[in-house]
This record gives structure tokens, C-alpha cells and sequence, in this order.
């Protein structure tokens, strides 16, 4: 009986290193030919602001349409292949999955198992490739701060995307006073409002006037990140310039922006902070986190 118990686990172990075998053995997906810009932009093209698209899925799956030729790829099959993970019902869009839209292509084993393949040759590829590992300061920091950005989007609607560039944004990658020494991520002032603990720091206010000013102070960066989603929802300028019915980061960006959440301009005089959210974003793949989320069904 011992035996036959050993010549099973023997057989088992045999077919999981055939199986990673094969899977090792197939084809990486020829990063080389890939238009990552033009991915992206049509991803979020697709996307408006029904739900949002995950870019490296499409091309994963017309590299397999393509034989793992991207020159040449037609606008076309672009949007065709986008489409597919749109399921609009009730003029309500919900998000297809990965395996839903591979069920409609009708895919055979072979096919599939080169699209998870494709995927995962993407994983820490994207517009800045050498900061995209999971070792850098980077994305130690984006997946430090990306669980709380979840929870906030369920409970108040704020796109972990946009949580997740605002905290990179305003405070330098967590390496701001405010943020190493009191967990403020998003430099909120500690306004008459505010009942918990504050620090007075010096601030530069319009034309470059030194203040004293009261700022909120955290025990930790999830407190901060809660707060600074409390503090968007209780104000209704943000509400009325459409921050929470934004589904897509570009939009949410441009909403906030609308609200005054920012008035930085650039020298023409132009306002550029949805702008920079939107380069994060795109730079670091965070959209990718609204899509995940999005497609969970809940």
C-alpha cells in the first residue's frame, strides 16, 4: 500500500514539472514591437467613462491573434479586441473578465495558456520598465499604500489610481516632512473641523509668503489615506463637479480638477494638475488596480 502511495506522489510530482516544463517552454511575448503609448491610449479610449480597461490583457491576447507580431497591428482590431471586455446591460457597463472574454473568443487550451504566458512576461513591464519591479522604492511604496486605496474606493468612490497618484504627487513618493514624520500623505491642514493631534509647520502660501500653518497628524499612512477620502466626500464641490461618478481615472482626474482641488498651472497659465495624475497613473500601471477591482463580481 506504501508503495503504490509513493508511485502516486512520484506520478504527481512527474506531471506538475511536465506541466511547468511547457509552460516554460512557450514563446515570450515579443516586448521589443510592443507601442506601449499606443496600447494605453486606446485602452482608455475604449474605457470613456464606462469602466477601465486593462491594457496589457488586449495585447496579450493579439499577440496570440498575431502570432506574437505586433508590427503593424490595426487600429481596428485594436478596438475590436477592447470591446470585448465592455458588457453593458440596463445602460450600466460592468467589466467582462479575462477568462469571460477568452470564452467568447473561443480559444483552444494552446491559445489560452500563451495568453497567461503573455501576461506574465507584462507583469513589471509598462512606460518606465526600470521602475516597475517589485523592489523598487516605487512599487514598494504604490503596493504599501494599494490595499487602503481599495477599501476607500468601495466605501467612498475615489479610484485607487487616482488615491494612489495624489499620495505620490503631494507627497514625493512618501518622503516629505509631513509624510516620513507624521504619516500626512496629502497635506491636509488641521482646519477648525479637526479634533485630533496636529503639527505646526511652515508653509509657502500665495506669492511666496513663509506662514505657520496647522496640519493633521496620523499614526500611520492608512489613517491618512481614510481621511483624505473622508475629507473628499464631505465636500460638496466635489460632488457637484462629478468626482464620484467618475469610473475612469481620466475622469476623475479632470473632475477634481474642476473642483479646484488644485490650482497649479504651468507657465501659460494653464492648469496642469489632472495632467499629472493622468502621467502617474499611465506611468505606473496604477490603472491597472481600477481594473482589477472593477471586475471583481460583486
Amino acid at each position: 500500500m506504501k508503495n503504490k502511495k509513493n508511485i502516486f506522489i512520484i506520478f504527481l510530482l512527474i506531471t506538475f514539472s511536465i506541466s511547468i516544463i511547457k509552460y516554460n517552454s512557450l514563446k515570450h511575448i515579443n516586448k521589443n514591437d510592443i507601442d506601449v503609448y499606443k496600447y494605453i491610449d486606446y485602452a482608455d479610449k475604449i474605457s470613456e467613462n464606462k469602466v477601465q480597461l486593462n491594457w496589457k490583457y488586449i495585447v496579450a491576447i493579439i499577440g496570440v491573434q498575431n502570432s506574437n507580431n505586433f508590427k503593424d497591428v490595426s487600429q481596428i482590431q485594436i478596438e475590436t479586441v477592447s470591446k470585448l471586455f465592455l458588457n453593458k446591460s440596463n445602460n450600466i457597463y460592468k467589466l467582462n473578465t479575462l477568462k469571460e472574454v477568452i470564452s467568447k473568443l473561443e480559444l483552444n487550451t494552446n491559445e489560452t495558456k500563451k495568453i497567461y504566458r503573455y501576461i506574465y512576461d507584462l507583469k513589471s513591464y509598462g512606460l518606465v520598465p526600470n521602475r516597475l519591479n517589485d523592489n523598487t522604492e516605487y512599487m514598494h511604496f504604490i503596493n504599501e499604500i494599494k490595499e487602503s486605496s481599495l477599501i476607500n474606493y468601495k466605501k467612498y468612490k475615489i479610484l485607487p489610481s487616482i488615491t494612489i497618484a495624489q499620495a505620490i504627487l503631494e507627497s514625493n513618493w512618501g518622503k516629505s516632512r509631513l509624510a516620513k514624520d507624521f504619516n500626512n500623505l496629502f497635506g491636509i491642514k488641521a482646519d477648525k473641523y479637526w479634533t485630533g493631534e496636529y503639527v505646526t509647520l511652515e508653509t509657502s502660501e500665495y506669492s511666496n509668503t513663509i506662514i505657520n500653518d496647522k496640519f493633521r497628524k496620523y499614526n500611520n499612512k492608512n489613517e491618512s489615506l481614510r481621511d483624505h477620502a473622508k475629507f473628499l466626500s464631505e465636500n460638496e464641490r466635489y460632488k457637484n463637479n462629478g468626482v464620484f461618478n467618475a469610473n475612469t481615472y481620466i475622469y476623475q482626474a479632470r473632475a477634481l480638477q474642476s473642483a479646484g482641488y488644485s490650482t497649479i498651472e504651468n507657465d501659460k497659465g494653464e492648469k496642469i494638475y489632472a495632467d499629472m495624475l493622468i502621467n502617474i497613473i499611465r506611468q505606473y500601471n496604477l490603472q491597472l488596480i481600477d481594473s482589477e477591482v472593477q471586475s471583481l463580481k460583486l
